[in-house]
């Protein structure tokens, strides 16, 4: 289902010179898993200086990126950028990894499940909170809202991963 998702998004895109937006919410290796099959689908894996992935984890096979680095991406495109938003969520780096796709490509973003992530607290939020206040007076509305244009705005398809690998995904917005 995901290769099919992505090849579609992608010729999406391409006939639209837009970008188009890959969600995959749900368990953080699982999503990885489904990234790597996204970008083989769409042939990202030809040309690995076409596709960027940023996240906190290393190892990657692709041009890599922390988030507190993703302006790095600025200054050229890729036709593929992941962006893996569990450990570390940072806004700025949203719009770097939106900014570094080129017109007919696609963003992937991992995701914890779309129902639990505006509660989710992580470490972009333990920088926002300063004395006197903690992490817990940090509220999820930009993530509320995010999730809300995912489940909404058209050229996203979102797919909630089965725990128990791809036979239990779910599409539930195309």
């Amino acid at each position: 289902m995901i290769a099919g998702l992505a090849r579609d998004a992608k010729r999406e895109a391409e006939a639209a010179n837009e970008r188009r937006v890959l969600a995959l919410a749900g368990d953080r290796d699982r999503g990885i898993d489904a990234a790597y099959t996204a970008i083989e689908a769409v042939g990202g894996e030809r040309d690995g200086a076409s596709t960027a992935v940023v996240s906190t984890r290393e190892g990657f096979r692709f041009e890599e990126h922390r988030p507190r680095n993703a302006d790095e991406l600025l200054g050229g495109t890729r036709e593929v950028v992941v962006l893996d938003c569990h450990e570390r969520f940072v806004p700025n780096a949203l719009g770097r990894c939106v900014g570094a796709v080129d017109g007919g490509g696609l963003l992937i973003l991992l995701t914890p499940t779309l129902d639990d992530w505006p509660g989710i607290r992580d470490r972009f939020d333990e920088s926002l909170a300063v004395p006197p206040y903690g992490v817990d007076d940090v509220t999820g509305r930009f993530r509320e809202r995010f999730v809300g244009t995912l489940r909404a705005h058209p050229g996203i398809a979102v797919v909630s991963l089965g725990a128990d690998g791809p036979e239990g995904d779910v599409l539930d917005r195309d």
